[in-house]
């Protein structure tokens, strides 16, 4: 059949022969055309694509906000397109609006001005992408961003809350009575980071925690923390007592190298408490210290033993040490995103810096890993966590 169709398609000789080069820029003409009408339609296609967006960053997560040909009104007045009840913004503050391919950002007579990219505005200013715009208090980013990246965004960001949601499941109760106290707190970074944490009871009044971290951002890594969370939880490590946090460790070390894992390795504090000794046992691979602080004390003591990242490499030892702990005392555990922040004036928190705050005992309550949450937030910058901020803290009574 195909053959048959070429030849019966196949121009006739005589035909070209007779009308020459007019029949040839003829045909050139018409291709042409077709080119220039085939140019115009995928550049108007890809005009369509292109979207205007506000982004609102507030209570740690972000809001994107279409702009579309009636444009959008900020201010106080509940009939505004972005409104809010804050004492800084105007009823009308400003307007965005669409200019043919350009967004243009208008000033209403606000009482304390607009401000694009730190200065003042007057009149009509056309908005650059990225530009940051603030109605007083409230900050705003313009985005000029493809649709079809924004679509793949929210299926992502749906892929995410996914995982969150699965890494949620496993987080164990708060203890809230007994010889031993338990609380947390959770909050993941927008990209979602590789932290889980979680705690049981053994035989003979002995409990077993930790506290995890895997490297990068993301599903795969919030997944892959899931996966070596729940071996833990259901203690299925062949042939390791769970009451020797070193044998843990070379356990999870073998059974999830990173050349199997897409190249993930995670950190961990594991600990043991026995309750009729009050001694502490723990293990740290690759994670850093975690803090006891012992009554009437404000000098929190580092808990920590030297011992590479689980998954890095085969085989390996790891130690542990062990510590009784005192009536009263509180034990403090958390991820790295619980000090590695950019605070609101550009500086950095440190390791150190968490601590000093751990000590603060004035500020202590019963709900600490809470009081550090906040502690941390009201000094990050605006916006997500850049990491999962992750605190478990232990009250032994």
């Amino acid at each position: 059949m195909g053959r048959q169709w070429r030849e019966a398609e196949k121009p006739d000789d005589s035909a070209k022969h007779c009308c020459g080069d007019e029949m040839s820029r003829t045909d050139d003409a018409d291709s042409s055309e077709q080119t220039l009408i085939s140019n115009r339609q995928l550049a108007t296609a890809e005009t369509q694509r292109i979207g205007h967006y506000l982004v609102l960053a507030e209570a740690g997560t972000l809001q994107r906000v279409r702009i579309g040909a009636g444009g959008i009104t900020v201010g106080r007045h509940p009939e505004c397109d972005i409104s809010r009840p804050l004492p800084d913004i105007s009823r009308r503050h400003c307007r965005i609006e669409l200019d043919g391919d350009w967004a243009v950002l208008r000033d209403l007579g606000s009482t304390n001005g607009t401000i694009l990219d730190g200065k003042r505005i007057t009149g009509q200013v056309q908005l650059r992408n990225s530009s940051l715009i603030l109605a007083g208090s409230l900050r705003l980013r313009y985005e000029c961003r493809d649709e079809l990246e924004i679509q793949e965004e929210a299926r992502m960001a749906g892929e995410l809350r996914r995982a969150l949601d699965y890494v949620r499941a496993i987080l164990p109760a708060p203890i809230t009575a007994g010889n031993l106290l338990a609380e947390w707190w959770f909050a993941p970074s927008a990209t979602l980071g590789g932290d889980v944490f979680g705690y049981q009871f053994l035989d003979g009044g002995i409990m077993a925690g930790f506290l995890l971290d895997v490297s990068g951002h993301g599903i795969d890594s919030a997944m892959h923390a899931v996966n070596v969370a729940n071996v833990l939880r259901k203690r299925s490590l062949p042939f390791v007592d769970f009451r020797d946090p070193a044998a843990v460790v070379a356990g999870l070390n073998a059974l999830f190298p990173m050349e199997e894992h897409s190249g993930l390795m995670l950190t961990m504090w594991y600990f043991v408490y026995d309750m009729a000794t009050r001694r502490l046992g723990f293990c740290s691979a690759g994670h850093h210290a975690a803090f006891l602080v012992a009554p009437r004390s404000t000098e929190p003591k580092s808990l920590w033993v030297r011992g590479r990242a689980i998954g890095m490499m085969p085989g390996g030892k790891w130690t542990q040490d062990t510590i009784v702990v005192e009536p009263g005392s509180r034990l403090y555990i958390f991820s790295d995103g619980a000090f590695e922040i950019t605070t609101a004036d550009g500086s950095s928190w440190n390791l150190d810096t968490l601590r000093k705050v751990v000590g603060n005992s004035e500020t202590a309550t019963e709900a600490e890993a809470q009081r550090l949450y906040q502690t941390v937030r009201s000094a990050a910058r605006p916006g997500p966590l850049e990491d999962d901020f992750s605190v478990l803290v232990l009250h032994f009574t």
